[in-house]
Protein backbone atom coordinates (compact mmCIF):
# COMPACT_ATOMS: atom_id res chain seq x y z
CA UNK A 1 0.00 0.00 0.00
CA UNK A 2 1.17 3.47 -1.16
CA UNK A 3 2.45 6.06 1.99
CA UNK A 4 1.33 9.74 1.86
CA UNK A 5 4.10 10.44 1.02
CA UNK A 6 4.52 8.22 -1.84
CA UNK A 7 0.67 9.17 -3.10
CA UNK A 8 1.74 13.27 -2.58
CA UNK A 9 4.30 12.79 -5.44
CA UNK A 10 1.71 11.11 -8.03
CA UNK A 11 -0.76 13.42 -7.54
CA UNK A 12 0.45 16.65 -6.98
CA UNK A 13 3.40 18.54 -8.78
CA UNK A 14 6.14 19.68 -6.94
CA UNK A 15 5.97 23.56 -5.90
CA UNK A 16 8.84 24.04 -3.68
CA UNK A 17 11.88 22.76 -3.67
CA UNK A 18 14.10 24.06 -0.80
CA UNK A 19 17.32 25.54 -1.79
CA UNK A 20 19.75 24.02 0.64
CA UNK A 21 19.66 21.06 3.06
CA UNK A 22 22.03 20.29 6.17
CA UNK A 23 22.53 16.75 5.49
CA UNK A 24 24.37 15.13 9.12
CA UNK A 25 25.65 11.55 9.27
CA UNK A 26 28.85 10.71 11.44
CA UNK A 27 30.06 8.56 8.51
CA UNK A 28 30.39 9.05 4.51
CA UNK A 29 32.09 7.12 2.12
CA UNK A 30 34.87 5.63 2.38
CA UNK A 31 34.19 5.32 5.68
CA UNK A 32 32.50 1.78 6.15
CA UNK A 33 29.19 2.28 7.29
CA UNK A 34 25.75 1.13 5.85
CA UNK A 35 23.91 4.28 7.05
CA UNK A 36 26.83 6.37 5.42
CA UNK A 37 26.86 4.56 2.54
CA UNK A 38 22.96 5.15 2.01
CA UNK A 39 23.30 8.82 2.97
CA UNK A 40 25.88 9.26 0.13
CA UNK A 41 22.99 7.63 -2.33
CA UNK A 42 20.33 9.74 -1.00
CA UNK A 43 22.58 12.74 -1.41
CA UNK A 44 23.36 12.34 -5.12
CA UNK A 45 19.68 11.38 -6.35
CA UNK A 46 18.59 14.55 -4.46
CA UNK A 47 21.13 16.48 -5.92
CA UNK A 48 20.08 14.71 -9.51
CA UNK A 49 16.42 15.90 -8.80
CA UNK A 50 17.59 19.87 -8.07
CA UNK A 51 18.11 19.97 -4.04
CA UNK A 52 21.21 21.50 -3.23
CA UNK A 53 22.79 18.93 -0.20
CA UNK A 54 25.70 19.77 1.67
CA UNK A 55 26.93 17.10 3.79
CA UNK A 56 28.08 17.70 7.36
CA UNK A 57 30.10 14.67 8.44
CA UNK A 58 33.48 13.84 10.33
CA UNK A 59 36.94 15.33 9.55
CA UNK A 60 38.52 11.84 8.86
CA UNK A 61 40.75 11.19 6.22
CA UNK A 62 38.94 8.66 4.64
CA UNK A 63 35.94 10.51 3.81
CA UNK A 64 36.39 11.65 0.63
CA UNK A 65 35.71 15.95 0.13
CA UNK A 66 35.32 15.75 -3.80
CA UNK A 67 31.92 14.84 -4.79
CA UNK A 68 30.75 15.91 -8.27
CA UNK A 69 27.21 16.59 -7.34
CA UNK A 70 27.22 17.57 -3.97
CA UNK A 71 29.22 19.16 -0.92
CA UNK A 72 30.82 17.29 1.65
CA UNK A 73 32.07 19.30 5.19
CA UNK A 74 34.14 18.10 7.30
CA UNK A 75 32.48 19.49 10.61
CA UNK A 76 34.10 17.94 13.71
CA UNK A 77 36.90 15.56 14.63
CA UNK A 78 34.23 13.64 17.05
CA UNK A 79 30.88 14.09 17.98
CA UNK A 80 31.41 15.07 21.61
CA UNK A 81 29.31 17.83 23.41
CA UNK A 82 32.26 20.28 23.43
CA UNK A 83 31.87 20.42 19.49
CA UNK A 84 28.43 22.01 19.74
CA UNK A 85 30.04 25.35 19.47
CA UNK A 86 31.85 24.72 16.63
CA UNK A 87 28.60 23.23 14.65
CA UNK A 88 26.61 25.76 15.48
CA UNK A 89 29.16 28.35 13.43
CA UNK A 90 29.15 26.24 10.86
CA UNK A 91 25.31 25.87 10.49
CA UNK A 92 24.94 30.06 10.98
CA UNK A 93 27.25 30.47 8.74
CA UNK A 94 25.66 27.85 6.19
CA UNK A 95 21.87 28.94 6.05
CA UNK A 96 20.41 25.77 5.11
CA UNK A 97 16.69 25.53 4.52
CA UNK A 98 16.70 22.26 6.54
CA UNK A 99 18.42 20.11 8.63
CA UNK A 100 18.34 16.45 7.98
CA UNK A 101 19.82 14.10 10.60
CA UNK A 102 20.51 10.04 9.58
CA UNK A 103 20.69 8.48 13.14
CA UNK A 104 22.81 6.13 14.15
CA UNK A 105 25.80 5.91 12.01
CA UNK A 106 29.35 4.30 13.13
CA UNK A 107 30.86 7.80 12.75
CA UNK A 108 29.34 8.98 15.50
CA UNK A 109 29.95 6.10 17.88
CA UNK A 110 28.46 6.56 21.61
CA UNK A 111 28.69 10.33 21.67
CA UNK A 112 26.07 12.94 22.22
CA UNK A 113 25.69 15.79 19.85
CA UNK A 114 23.52 14.14 17.15
CA UNK A 115 21.37 13.18 19.78
CA UNK A 116 20.71 16.80 21.15
CA UNK A 117 21.03 18.74 17.57
CA UNK A 118 17.28 19.06 17.53
CA UNK A 119 17.61 21.02 20.67
CA UNK A 120 20.01 22.89 19.95
CA UNK A 121 18.47 23.77 16.39
CA UNK A 122 14.90 24.51 18.31
CA UNK A 123 16.84 26.73 20.73
CA UNK A 124 19.19 28.73 18.41
CA UNK A 125 17.44 28.15 14.99
CA UNK A 126 14.20 27.83 15.56
CA UNK A 127 12.87 28.80 12.38
CA UNK A 128 14.60 25.57 10.89
CA UNK A 129 13.01 22.88 9.54
CA UNK A 130 14.18 19.55 11.71
CA UNK A 131 14.56 16.34 10.02
CA UNK A 132 15.58 12.82 11.03
CA UNK A 133 16.00 9.37 10.16
CA UNK A 134 15.72 6.48 12.62
CA UNK A 135 17.10 3.63 10.91
CA UNK A 136 18.29 0.73 13.79
CA UNK A 137 15.56 1.88 16.89
CA UNK A 138 14.37 -1.88 17.05
CA UNK A 139 17.68 -3.57 17.80
CA UNK A 140 19.32 -0.75 19.79
CA UNK A 141 20.14 -1.26 23.39
CA UNK A 142 17.58 0.67 25.75
CA UNK A 143 19.50 3.42 26.77
CA UNK A 144 20.10 4.23 23.21
CA UNK A 145 16.63 4.69 22.76
CA UNK A 146 16.40 6.38 25.56
CA UNK A 147 19.07 8.55 24.01
CA UNK A 148 17.09 9.13 21.68
CA UNK A 149 14.25 11.25 22.80
CA UNK A 150 15.70 14.66 21.38
CA UNK A 151 15.73 13.12 18.16
CA UNK A 152 12.23 12.04 18.19
CA UNK A 153 10.45 15.13 20.48
CA UNK A 154 12.04 17.97 18.82
CA UNK A 155 12.72 16.96 15.22
CA UNK A 156 9.25 18.26 12.86
CA UNK A 157 9.24 15.17 11.08
CA UNK A 158 10.57 11.73 11.58
CA UNK A 159 11.60 9.36 8.87
CA UNK A 160 11.36 5.47 9.18
CA UNK A 161 12.91 2.69 7.12
CA UNK A 162 9.69 0.63 7.87
CA UNK A 163 6.67 0.02 9.38
CA UNK A 164 8.21 -1.90 11.87
CA UNK A 165 10.86 0.32 13.07
CA UNK A 166 7.77 3.04 13.17
CA UNK A 167 5.63 0.16 15.56
CA UNK A 168 8.81 -0.28 17.42
CA UNK A 169 8.80 3.19 18.05
CA UNK A 170 5.47 4.15 18.89
CA UNK A 171 5.49 1.56 21.71
CA UNK A 172 7.84 3.58 23.53
CA UNK A 173 6.28 7.55 22.18
CA UNK A 174 3.13 6.96 21.52
CA UNK A 175 2.46 10.32 21.26
CA UNK A 176 4.63 11.40 17.40
CA UNK A 177 1.69 9.40 16.10
CA UNK A 178 1.02 11.97 12.72
CA UNK A 179 4.82 12.98 13.00
CA UNK A 180 6.34 10.53 11.11
CA UNK A 181 6.60 8.97 7.58
CA UNK A 182 8.00 5.54 6.66
CA UNK A 183 10.15 5.98 3.42
CA UNK A 184 11.99 2.71 2.33
CA UNK A 185 15.61 2.72 2.08
CA UNK A 186 17.23 1.93 -1.04
CA UNK A 187 20.35 -0.45 -2.45
CA UNK A 188 23.67 0.82 -1.06
CA UNK A 189 24.88 -0.78 -4.33
CA UNK A 190 23.09 -0.90 -7.62
CA UNK A 191 24.54 -3.40 -10.28
CA UNK A 192 27.24 -2.23 -12.60
CA UNK A 193 26.83 -2.76 -16.67
CA UNK A 194 30.35 -3.46 -17.74
CA UNK A 195 30.95 -5.96 -14.95
CA UNK A 196 30.69 -10.18 -16.43
CA UNK A 197 26.99 -11.02 -17.07
CA UNK A 198 27.21 -14.68 -16.59
CA UNK A 199 27.01 -16.37 -12.88
CA UNK A 200 29.01 -19.39 -14.68
CA UNK A 201 31.77 -17.52 -15.20
CA UNK A 202 33.59 -18.29 -11.86
CA UNK A 203 36.03 -21.16 -12.34
CA UNK A 204 34.62 -22.03 -8.88
CA UNK A 205 31.10 -21.89 -7.51
CA UNK A 206 30.73 -19.41 -4.59
CA UNK A 207 28.10 -17.96 -2.75
CA UNK A 208 28.78 -14.90 -1.32
CA UNK A 209 28.26 -12.55 2.33
CA UNK A 210 28.59 -9.08 2.41
CA UNK A 211 27.93 -6.49 5.44
CA UNK A 212 30.02 -6.20 8.76
CA UNK A 213 30.24 -8.77 11.10
CA UNK A 214 28.76 -7.54 13.82
CA UNK A 215 27.01 -8.99 17.06
CA UNK A 216 23.37 -8.52 14.79
CA UNK A 217 24.71 -10.96 12.05
CA UNK A 218 25.33 -14.78 12.62
CA UNK A 219 28.54 -15.67 10.83
CA UNK A 220 29.26 -18.41 12.75
CA UNK A 221 26.22 -19.82 12.26
CA UNK A 222 27.20 -19.36 8.50
CA UNK A 223 30.87 -20.79 9.23
CA UNK A 224 28.81 -23.58 9.93
CA UNK A 225 26.43 -24.24 7.43
CA UNK A 226 29.39 -23.78 4.64
CA UNK A 227 31.12 -26.52 6.32
CA UNK A 228 28.03 -28.88 5.82
CA UNK A 229 27.91 -27.96 2.35
CA UNK A 230 31.41 -29.42 1.69
CA UNK A 231 30.69 -31.77 3.51
CA UNK A 232 28.38 -32.80 1.13
CA UNK A 233 30.71 -32.54 -1.84
CA UNK A 234 29.82 -29.10 -2.97
CA UNK A 235 32.62 -27.57 -4.78
CA UNK A 236 32.35 -24.02 -3.91
CA UNK A 237 33.84 -21.52 -1.82
CA UNK A 238 32.84 -18.59 0.51
CA UNK A 239 33.66 -15.04 -0.43
CA UNK A 240 32.87 -12.72 2.99
CA UNK A 241 32.80 -9.30 1.36
CA UNK A 242 33.91 -7.90 5.15
CA UNK A 243 36.57 -7.51 7.43
CA UNK A 244 37.24 -10.75 9.88
CA UNK A 245 37.36 -10.31 14.01
CA UNK A 246 40.55 -12.65 15.14
CA UNK A 247 37.74 -14.67 16.87
CA UNK A 248 36.11 -15.35 13.32
CA UNK A 249 39.26 -16.55 11.79
CA UNK A 250 39.89 -18.81 14.71
CA UNK A 251 36.30 -20.51 14.37
CA UNK A 252 37.19 -20.87 10.52
CA UNK A 253 40.03 -22.97 11.38
CA UNK A 254 38.61 -24.79 13.99
CA UNK A 255 36.01 -26.02 11.63
CA UNK A 256 38.78 -27.08 9.14
CA UNK A 257 37.27 -24.74 6.43
CA UNK A 258 39.56 -21.75 6.17
CA UNK A 259 40.81 -23.16 3.14
CA UNK A 260 37.85 -22.57 1.02
CA UNK A 261 36.86 -18.72 2.41
CA UNK A 262 38.10 -15.35 0.81
CA UNK A 263 37.89 -12.44 3.20
CA UNK A 264 38.13 -9.86 1.01
CA UNK A 265 37.82 -6.78 3.26
CA UNK A 266 36.40 -3.34 2.18
CA UNK A 267 35.54 -3.33 -1.52
CA UNK A 268 34.98 -0.84 -3.85
CA UNK A 269 30.87 -0.94 -5.08
CA UNK A 270 32.24 -1.86 -8.40
CA UNK A 271 34.47 -5.06 -6.75
CA UNK A 272 30.88 -5.66 -4.62
CA UNK A 273 28.72 -5.86 -7.71
CA UNK A 274 31.44 -8.07 -9.85
CA UNK A 275 30.98 -10.46 -6.64
CA UNK A 276 27.39 -10.55 -6.44
CA UNK A 277 27.20 -10.55 -10.35
CA UNK A 278 28.78 -13.78 -10.41
CA UNK A 279 27.52 -15.44 -7.50
CA UNK A 280 25.36 -18.42 -6.75
CA UNK A 281 23.55 -17.28 -4.09
CA UNK A 282 23.86 -14.35 -1.12
CA UNK A 283 23.92 -16.19 2.39
CA UNK A 284 23.07 -13.48 5.41
CA UNK A 285 22.12 -14.54 8.71
CA UNK A 286 21.05 -11.54 10.64
CA UNK A 287 20.00 -12.37 14.20
CA UNK A 288 16.96 -10.77 14.48
CA UNK A 289 15.90 -11.87 10.55
CA UNK A 290 15.58 -10.14 7.61
CA UNK A 291 14.28 -6.53 7.13
CA UNK A 292 13.64 -4.25 4.39
CA UNK A 293 16.02 -1.93 6.30
CA UNK A 294 18.87 -4.36 5.44
CA UNK A 295 20.54 -2.35 2.62
CA UNK A 296 22.90 -5.27 1.84
CA UNK A 297 19.66 -7.12 0.96
CA UNK A 298 18.17 -4.77 -0.87
CA UNK A 299 21.48 -5.09 -2.95
CA UNK A 300 20.95 -8.51 -3.30
CA UNK A 301 18.01 -8.17 -4.82
CA UNK A 302 18.70 -5.25 -7.10
CA UNK A 303 21.39 -7.70 -8.57
CA UNK A 304 19.07 -10.48 -9.07
CA UNK A 305 21.00 -12.62 -6.55
CA UNK A 306 19.33 -15.52 -4.20
CA UNK A 307 18.94 -14.89 -0.91
CA UNK A 308 19.09 -17.05 1.51
CA UNK A 309 18.32 -15.54 5.22
CA UNK A 310 16.95 -16.19 7.97
CA UNK A 311 13.01 -15.97 9.53
CA UNK A 312 12.69 -13.05 12.04
CA UNK A 313 8.90 -12.39 14.02
CA UNK A 314 7.97 -9.77 11.34
CA UNK A 315 8.85 -10.66 8.09
CA UNK A 316 7.84 -8.49 5.44
CA UNK A 317 4.84 -9.37 3.72
CA UNK A 318 6.49 -8.88 0.26
CA UNK A 319 9.24 -11.51 1.35
CA UNK A 320 7.64 -14.60 -0.39
CA UNK A 321 9.43 -17.61 0.74
CA UNK A 322 10.87 -19.71 -1.62
CA UNK A 323 9.57 -17.75 -4.33
CA UNK A 324 11.58 -14.50 -3.89
CA UNK A 325 13.79 -15.39 -1.36
CA UNK A 326 14.43 -18.61 1.21
CA UNK A 327 14.04 -17.83 4.99
CA UNK A 328 15.34 -20.61 7.41
CA UNK A 329 14.97 -20.63 11.21
CA UNK A 330 17.49 -17.69 12.86
CA UNK A 331 20.98 -19.78 13.82
CA UNK A 332 19.68 -23.22 12.27
CA UNK A 333 22.80 -23.46 10.06
CA UNK A 334 21.29 -27.45 9.05
CA UNK A 335 18.15 -25.40 7.87
CA UNK A 336 20.76 -22.87 5.67
CA UNK A 337 22.98 -25.81 4.62
CA UNK A 338 19.98 -27.48 3.14
CA UNK A 339 18.36 -24.43 0.99
CA UNK A 340 22.26 -23.42 0.17
CA UNK A 341 22.37 -27.01 -1.38
CA UNK A 342 18.68 -26.61 -3.07
CA UNK A 343 19.88 -23.44 -5.27
CA UNK A 344 23.30 -25.98 -6.21
CA UNK A 345 21.31 -28.61 -7.18
CA UNK A 346 18.12 -26.81 -9.09
CA UNK A 347 19.00 -24.32 -11.58
CA UNK A 348 14.95 -24.10 -12.46
CA UNK A 349 14.65 -23.07 -8.80
CA UNK A 350 17.43 -20.60 -8.59
CA UNK A 351 16.44 -18.81 -11.54
CA UNK A 352 13.10 -18.32 -10.40
CA UNK A 353 13.82 -16.77 -7.44
CA UNK A 354 16.52 -14.49 -8.85
CA UNK A 355 14.06 -13.41 -11.44
CA UNK A 356 11.24 -12.94 -9.41
CA UNK A 357 14.30 -10.49 -6.37
CA UNK A 358 15.32 -8.52 -9.52
CA UNK A 359 11.43 -7.77 -9.97
CA UNK A 360 10.96 -7.14 -5.75
CA UNK A 361 13.76 -5.05 -6.31
CA UNK A 362 13.00 -2.42 -8.72
CA UNK A 363 10.21 -1.22 -5.66
CA UNK A 364 13.66 -0.08 -4.12
CA UNK A 365 14.63 2.95 -7.01
CA UNK A 366 16.65 5.33 -5.95
CA UNK A 367 14.71 7.71 -8.26
CA UNK A 368 11.53 6.74 -5.95
CA UNK A 369 13.07 7.51 -2.93
CA UNK A 370 13.94 10.81 -4.02
CA UNK A 371 10.87 11.80 -5.45
CA UNK A 372 9.64 10.97 -1.60
CA UNK A 373 12.18 13.26 0.10
CA UNK A 374 11.42 16.27 -1.86
CA UNK A 375 8.13 15.84 -1.78
CA UNK A 376 8.84 15.57 2.43
CA UNK A 377 10.79 18.57 1.84
CA UNK A 378 8.48 20.74 0.17
CA UNK A 379 5.72 19.94 2.93
CA UNK A 380 7.74 20.96 5.72
CA UNK A 381 8.63 24.10 3.87
CA UNK A 382 4.85 25.51 2.42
Amino acid sequence: MASATERKVRNKPLELHPEKVAMVTGSFPDDPCGVGDYTARLSQELARQGIHVCVLTTDLPEIKSLHPSITVCKVVKSWRLYNTFRFVRFLKAMKPDLIHIQYPTRGYRWFLLPNFLPLICWFIFPKLCRIATIHEFTIAHKFRKIGMIFLLLLSNKIIFPDRHEASAVLKWFPWLKGRYTVIPIGANIEPVSNTVSSRRMAEIPYIVYFGFATKSKDVITLFHAFKQLLLHGVQCKLVMITDLSGDDHSVMKELGIEHAITVTGYCTPEQVSFYFTNATACVLPFKDGVSLRRGTFLTALRHGLPVVTTMGENVPEVLKNWENVILTPIGDYQAMSDAILKLFHDPGLRNKISDNARELGKCFSWDNIGLQHVALYSSMLT
